[in-house]
């Protein structure tokens, strides 16, 4: 499988997501800063809560109305949004007009169109893979990802400050250019029977509702989403109680402990170094990690990664030892890069056709409830030693691994089902479809 094999679909969105993340990456991670600045401490945490439950609210309406109506309308809703608020945003903050406010009411604008956007686009390029390419397809999009994050790390760091009015109007237009293109060149292939979108105003409410709990009553999904959660929570204490941690407890440790003129590191310069050998190792090892896992069955390979994964995270939480630290992290990053693409082929297998962005907008619960545990790590961590903080952390993620191993039979199950009915669908030529 190649790149160019790919459906057009895949391409664009691969090339777009590239594009809108590193320019999103270069202003969105740092409007705390704005805002702590421009509105104090409590508007800047509040913006993350508001936009937290904004894109929730939203990714559940998304999901089910991209099942009803199609995958292109919303992706076209909420870039239209995007392109909208980033205009004002750049507005709010020019040289002849300056409002944090309603920058901090776009920005939950901004974050309820992601909601809507996400489970549309998670669904419509699952539409056009076939089950046996998406591993791949998802090791590419997971490999840009970081490289656009690393690019716009660097840049945002440098120009956020400074050129902040530039940015937004940067954002803007790369805003049109993905609006542009997802309306002339990305192919809606997902055709809803049309009874689904004549449905009366409390017929739609009550109808979102059983969607839902459709989707609740998937034990193997929900098991699947609960592991998820717990593994990904293994990572996101890395930003939250592992850096608070090495902020205190490593003032100037030496690099190589039995060298005595070795240099020193205090801990946030560490957290910055290893974050940094994350993202070049994932850059760098991404294709040879790929090519190396095809002489591994999916299952084996998948729960070598979720080993190496938990290993180096929790020891993350542990040491103070900069070479340690920075061995761990290598390990971890290792097993994250064997990890992920098979485990979102296998989420892409569990969802049916007719409701692929409700379990889409679903699952994204993940990564609030990770970012949720991660700000709970924190305050635990003020109570408890740093060791059981590490065994905490790890048993977080041997149960999420216990329970994988628990659903890997029904998962196999899903994948062979998907591949059999991607194959009939292709020998019939007929497209996806819904019935409610």
């Amino acid at each position: 499988m190649r790149f160019r094999d790919f459906h057009r679909n895949v391409k664009l969105r691969i090339g777009l997501s590239f594009l809108s993340g590193t320019a999103n990456n270069m202003v969105l991670p740092f409007m705390s800063i704005y805002f702590s600045g421009k509105l104090g401490d409590t508007s800047a945490g509040l913006v993350v809560i508001l936009g937290i439950l904004a894109g929730v609210v939203a990714g559940f309406v998304g999901g089910y109305y991209a099942d009803r109506i199609g995958r292109k309308k919303l992706m076209l809703t909420a870039e239209i949004g995007w392109m909208i608020c980033f205009m004002g945003m750049a507005l709010s903050n020019s040289p002849w007009f300056s409002s944090p406010w309603l920058t901090f009411v776009l920005m939950i604008f901004v974050s309820m169109f992601w909601g809507i956007h996400g489970p549309a686009n998670d669904a419509m390029l699952l539409d056009v893979t076939a089950p046996d390419i998406r591993k791949f397809m998802y090791a590419i999009m997971y490999w840009m990802n970081n490289l656009s994050f690393a690019i716009a790390g660097i840049a945002g760091a440098f120009l956020f400050k400074s050129y902040l009015f530039e940015l937004f109007i940067g954002l803007s237009f790369i805003g049109l250019i993905t609006l542009v293109i997802t309306y002339f060149f990305i192919d809606e292939v997902y055709q809803p029977q049309p009874d689904c979108e004549e449905s009366g105003h409390r017929e739609g409410k009550m109808s979102m509702w059983s969607n839902y709990q459709m989707v609740l009553r998937d034990k193997t999904f929900m098991i699947f989403t609960l592991a998820s959660l717990l593994l990904v929570s293994v990572e996101f204490h890395l930003g939250n109680y592992v850096g608070v941690r090495l902020e205190k407890e490593m003032v100037a440790a030496p690099f190589i402990p039995w060298m005595e003129s070795s240099w020193t590191v205090d801990g946030l310069k560490m957290l910055g170094f290893i974050r940094t050998e994350n993202t070049v190792l994932v850059v760098v090892l991404s294709v040879f990690m790929g090519m190396l896992m095809r002489r591994f069955s999916d299952s084996k390979a998948l729960f070598v990664g979720y080993a190496c994964y938990i290993i180096g995270y929790s020891y993350l939480a542990y040491s103070n030892q900069p070479w340690l630290l920075l061995l761990s992290m290598f390990i971890a990053t290792v097993g994250e890069l064997v990890y992920v693409p098979i485990k979102q082929a296998y989420l892409g297998n569990i969802a049916p056709d007719h409701a692929r962005s409700s379990y889409m907008a679903l699952y994204g619960m993940v990564y609030k409830g990770a970012t949720l545990l991660g700000g709970i790590g924190v305050i635990l961590g003020g109570w408890v030693p740093s060791w059981m903080m590490a065994s905490l952390i790890g048993l977080s993620g041997i149960v999420g691994m216990v329970m994988f191993y628990a659903i890997l039979a029904q998962l196999e199950e899903r994948k062979v089902k998907a591949e059999m009915s991607h194959k009939a669908s292709k020998a019939t030529g007929s497209p996806a479809s819904v019935t409610v």
